[in-house]
């Protein structure tokens, strides 16, 4: 009875070859390229990010370009056309102004911007604002908080995005071209590692020569903190941060920050304080920016 069932198999093989040669070959093909068509986000981020500057946008959520440690969920439609166009207005376009071309972004700034809703907790119970990968990717966490009324709140913007962003760029660029070792050797024995958390606050950091508290937990996050807080608080906002360490924590950071300022000059042509104008201009006047129109 087994041979007979082989042999009852083989005879009928030919036949199912022999039906599937009868299709007819002038048949469409069923793997069509459906062309997806773009919204206005999709165009606008088409010819202000990509044309110009070769930078694509993540709105949309794409869990291979997430982190699958964290419980995610997407940016609103809302929330990434502000994002969209806050991001140029605040931290591509001051760039521009400042280098006078678009060069130094096209050149530099990561490729690729993913944008998610929520928050990523950590287990200490802080959360992720923002993260680089490699010098290609920076993913801005947490734009469902921004609306209307957030998105006009220069203090919510900074905290959330663009101390952030400018905190991420800036790894780009030390990690492109190395700063000064004296830098390290300012605060060499006070760097803390992942217990920076637990050990200061931001008077106590400020005491120990730290602009923050997480600039104390190894010597590349102090030298973007230290960027990214000065090109984004007013004068008067930087002062009252380092003075509240009292003289010898605000010496220290203060010639951290020469170095910093030295470095951008020399190596990337960007004076630190017109950027740094730039920026603060086009805060003080985001009540007269259109965060929403994309024409």
């Amino acid at each position: 009875m087994k041979i007979f069932n082989n042999i009852s198999l083989l005879l009928f093989f030919p036949v199912l070859l022999f039906s599937c040669s009868e299709d007819k070959l002038d048949q469409e093909s069923i793997f069509v390229d459906k062309k997806v068509e773009q919204n206005e986000l999709d165009k606008y981020i088409e010819k202000t990010y990509t044309n110009d500057y070769n930078i694509a946008i993540l709105y949309k959520f794409v869990e291979k370009e997430s982190d699958l440690d964290y419980n995610l969920s997407p940016a609103s439609y809302e929330s990434s056309v502000r994002m969209t166009k806050l991001l140029f207005h605040l931290g591509i376009d001051p760039y521009n102004k400042i280098t006078g071309s678009k060069k130094f972004i096209k050149s530099y700034f990561p490729k690729l911007l993913n944008y998610i809703g929520s928050p990523a907790y950590r287990n200490n119970g802080t959360f992720v604002l923002g993260t680089a990968e490699g010098g290609v990717k920076i993913t801005l966490y947490l734009l469902n908080k921004l609306d209307e009324s957030t998105g006009k709140d220069v203090e919510f913007l900074n905290f959330y995005y663009f101390h952030t962003m400018h905190h991420e760029f800036a790894h780009i660029l030390h990690q492109t071209k190395g700063y000064p070792a004296s830098f390290e050797q300012i605060t060499g024995a006070g760097y803390v590692g992942d217990s920076w958390n637990d050990i200061y606050e931001e008077e106590s950091a400020a005491e120990a020569g730290f602009i923050s508290p997480y600039a104390s937990k190894e010597p590349n996050e102090d030298f973007v903190e230290t960027y990214s807080y000065y090109i984004t608080l007013s004068p008067t906002q930087w002062n009252q941060r380092i003075s509240s360490g009292g003289v010898e924590g605000k010496a220290l950071i203060e010639a951290k920050l020469d170095i910093v300022r030295t470095y951008f000059q020399n190596i990337w042509n960007i004076d630190l304080d017109e950027l740094r104008d730039e920026i603060l201009a086009r805060q003080a006047d985001l009540a007269n920016f259109d965060q929403t129109s994309l024409n």
